[in-house]
């Protein structure tokens, strides 16, 4: 069960929600595919922006993006985004950045983005799913500039 905010909406891991994590290191990829597939969703795990962009052309119902900001030092959130976009039409995005403040302005209008705080426990990341799985749930639809 994943709290989705502070609007006490609460949801459960549909079968066959679809997660891309999207982390270069080993270690928390691992992690953060136990800690997903101990709530019940489906997980991909991604090295890089690259390997994101493979996976969500061989996938495209994969649901929710999380990505690890750091990764993507040579493009802007912008670029990255707008180019899994164009595979992902409905997915939504949880973009991890210890550079907070900057990713939240940002993306700020984006509605279909959160913005997840590093360093982040198990909690705060099902939260920022759970926002996402509710927004897919609740049939948000949401324009593309592409």
């Amino acid at each position: 069960m994943i709290a989705a905010g502070e609007c006490g909406i609460t949801v459960h891991a549909e079968a066959g929600m679809h997660v891309l994590v999207v982390e270069d290191d080993l270690d928390t990829r691992d992690l953060l595919q136990h800690a997903l597939k101990k709530e019940g969703y489906e997980v991909s795990q991604a090295l890089g922006v690259s390997d994101a962009l493979r996976l969500s052309r061989m996938h495209p119902d994969i649901d929710v993006v999380v990505m690890d900001m750091h990764l993507c030092c040579r493009q802007s959130i912008e670029e990255i985004t707008r180019e899994i976009r164009r595979c992902l039409h409905n997915s939504h995005y949880v973009l991890a950045s210890g550079d907070w403040d900057t990713l939240e302005s940002r993306c700020r209008n984006q509605r279909d983005t959160t913005v997840l705080r590093k360093p982040y426990g198990k909690q705060e990341l099902l939260r920022a799913i759970g926002r996402s799985v509710a927004r897919l749930s609740l049939g948000d639809s949401y324009k593309r500039h592409d």
